[in-house]
């Protein structure tokens, strides 16, 4: 049972936000880390919206990915799990959210709600358009920013923070788009929105090569005339782990996991070293 919600969950993929959250919280604390309790706090928050939006994206999708030979054998299409299983670990997620955010203060309590709704609709995005791959790029935005108050203790975003979450944003989103070259013929098929989809590969990836770029402009506005020598070399990486997403001999699932993964910690550190 341990297993099969573990697959459900892939609760280990929160270990590669991780540092885009990090860098948050060292943010908010002015350039240096926050208590740990705090930390670990912000941490639990993260695991809980994770557990959240993750398990309430399977039940939304569970008829959709029956449909789709590489999802068909996920924990719900397949019957290996049920819907109230399902539901009790989404609300989990949320109790341990929720009790982060009360832990971490008034602001904290206040703003709790917002990133609620992007994790919850997300992935109902691909009924009605295209753009869905931007709710995803939105949800893992919003981390960053929930970090830096949680450390900071108020909502006043300095423009570095403000540049680091359209960093992600822009990463996150044109990253979606390479993902969901591996499903194209099968939206195609079944109705689902996505830009390959709609676009074909080629354009599609023309998509995210700019989104890609403009997480890199974000990435260099934010570096000013200020970095140093380890954040250039940092941002060189971030630059090369981009530049691979894009090697068509690289199959697309390597392209998404674990190359763009390693972009965006890249992008983290840069962030950190500035």
């Amino acid at each position: 049972m341990v297993k099969k919600l573990l697959n459900f969950t892939k609760i280990e993929h929160t270990a590669f936000s991780l540092p885009l959250i990090l860098a948050g919280a060292w943010m908010g604390a002015g350039n240096q880390w926050p208590a740990v309790r705090t930390l670990l706090l912000i941490i639990l928050a993260a695991i809980g919206a994770r557990l959240f939006g993750m398990s309430f994206n399977r039940i939304f999708d569970r008829h959709i990915d029956a449909l789709n030979p590489r999802t068909a054998g996920r924990e719900l299409p397949s019957g290996a799990m049920d819907v109230m299983t399902a539901m009790t670990v989404a609300l989990s997620g949320l109790a341990l959210y929720l009790g982060a955010c009360i832990a971490l203060g008034r602001w904290c309590v206040v703003l709790s709600p917002l990133p609620l709704v992007p994790l919850l609709t997300y992935s109902l995005l691909k009924r009605f358009t295209p753009l869905c791959h931007f709710g995803i790029g939105l949800c893992l935005a919003l981390a960053p920013l929930g970090a830096f108050v949680a450390a900071a203790g108020h909502p006043r975003f300095t423009p570095t923070v403000l540049l680091f979450s359209g960093f992600v944003f822009f990463w996150l989103s044109g990253a979606d788009i390479i993902y969901a070259l591996m499903d194209m013929e099968s939206d195609r098929r079944t109705g689902v929105h996505s830009i390959p989809a709609k676009l074909g590969a080629a354009r599609a990836q023309g998509v995210s090569a700019l989104a890609h770029l403009l997480a890199l402009v974000c990435m260099l506005w934010l570096m000013g005339n200020g970095a140093g020598t380890a954040a250039g070399a940092a941002f060189a990486v971030t630059v090369l782990f981009f530049f691979m997403m894009y090697l068509p001999f690289i199959p697309v699932p390597k392209r998404f996991f674990p190359i763009s993964t390693l972009a965006g910690i890249a992008g983290a550190v840069t962030a950190l070293l500035v």
